[in-house]
C-alpha cells in the first residue's frame, strides 16, 4: 500500500468514527437542553418512539436507505440528523489532515465536536448549555499539553479575557440598557475559545464572528421583508407583565453562537491563511 493510499484509508477510518460521534451528538443536541439523558431509553424515532434498530442508525447511510423516513411509521426524520453527522465527520477528517497523527488531533477533534453540538442547541432553543461550555473551558487550559506553539499563559489570558469582553458587553447591556445584548452561553463560549486557541485568537475570532453574522443577518431580512401590502399587523399584547418567559427571538434573527463557532473552526484550520490574507490586504490598501 502506498502512502497515499494509507493516508486515505485513515482519512476513511476518521471520517466513519467521527461521523459514529456525530450520531451520538444527534441525542445530546435533542436531549441536553430538556434535561434528558444521553444514554437511556436508546435512539428512538422522534415522530412514533419506535426503537430504531442498529442498522437503521448507520451514519448518514441509514437516512438515505430509508429516503429520510422512519421504518416503523414511514413519516419523515428531519435532514439534520445525517446533516451533523456528516458535518461531523468533514471537521474531523480536517483536523487530521491539518495535525496529523498526533494527540492534537484527539483533542481538537473533542473541540470540533462540542462546536458542533453547541451550535446546533443554539439554533434550536438560543442556550448553550453550561453541561458543555464550562467543561471546555476546563479542558481548554490544558491546551499547552498537544499545543507546543501555546504557553499555559496564553490559554489562561485568552479564558479570562474572552470571557471577561463579552461579560461586559453582557453587563453593560443589563445595568445600563436594562435588556439583553449578549447571551451568557456566549460570555462562556468565547472563553472556552480563548482557552483553546489562546488570546491571540480572540480578536480575528470576534472580527469573523461578527461580520459573518452581520452578513448572514442582513441576507436573512432581504429575504424574508415583508412587503407593504401583505404585512401581518402588530401581535396583540400580552394581558400579563412581560417575564424572561415571555422572551422570543425578534423575527428573522439568529444566535451569535454559531458564528463564535465557525470563526473558532476557521482560525482553528485555516488561521495562519486568514492571518496572511488579511495582513496582504491591509499591505496593498495602505501601500497603494
Amino acid at each position: 500500500m502506498s502512502g497515499r493510499q494509507l493516508e486515505l484509508a485513515i482519512s476513511l477510518y476518521v471520517f466513519l468514527v467521527a461521523a459514529c460521534v456525530g450520531s451520538f451528538l444527534n441525542v445530546v443536541i435533542a436531549r441536553l437542553p430538556k434535561g434528558k439523558s444521553l444514554i437511556h431509553p436508546p435512539s428512538s424515532c422522534p415522530r412514533c418512539g419506535a426503537r430504531i434498530k442498529w442498522y437503521d442508525n448507520v451514519p448518514v447511510l441509514a437516512w438515505i436507505w430509508l429516503r429520510g423516513k422512519c421504518r416503523n411509521c414511514g413519516l419523515p426524520i428531519s435532514p439534520r440528523y445525517p446533516l451533523v453527522e456528516l458535518l461531523t465527520g468533514v471537521l474531523v477528517v480536517a483536523v487530521f489532515h491539518e495535525y496529523g497523527l498526533t494527540w492534537a488531533t484527539l483533542a481538537y477533534a473533542v473541540f470540533v465536536c462540542a462546536l458542533v453540538a453547541l451550535t446546533f442547541i443554539d439554533l434550536d432553543t438560543w442556550l448553550l448549555p453550561h453541561e458543555i461550555t464550562w467543561p471546555l473551558i476546563a479542558i481548554g487550559l490544558a491546551s499547552p499539553l498537544w499545543n507546543g506553539d501555546l504557553r499555559f499563559a496564553d490559554s489562561a489570558i485568552g479564558a479570562a479575557a474572552g470571557t471577561g469582553f463579552f461579560a461586559a458587553i453582557a453587563l453593560f447591556g443589563e445595568k445600563v440598557l436594562k435588556k439583553e445584548t449578549m447571551g451568557w452561553g456566549d460570555v462562556y463560549l468565547l472563553g472556552a475559545i480563548g482557552a483553546w486557541l489562546g488570546w491571540q485568537a480572540l480578536l480575528p475570532v470576534v472580527l469573523l464572528s461578527a461580520v459573518q453574522g452581520a452578513i448572514v443577518g442582513a441576507l436573512l431580512l432581504w429575504l424574508k421583508r415583508p412587503h407593504a401590502a401583505t404585512a401581518a399587523p402588530d401581535p396583540k399584547p400580552p394581558d400579563h407583565p412581560a417575564s424572561d418567559d415571555d422572551w422570543v427571538p425578534p423575527p428573522h434573527a439568529v444566535p451569535f453562537g454559531p458564528f463564535l463557532a465557525l470563526a473558532a473552526l476557521e482560525q482553528l484550520l485555516v488561521g495562519a491563511f486568514l492571518t496572511e490574507a488579511w495582513f496582504g490586504f491591509m499591505g496593498r490598501l495602505w501601500g497603494g
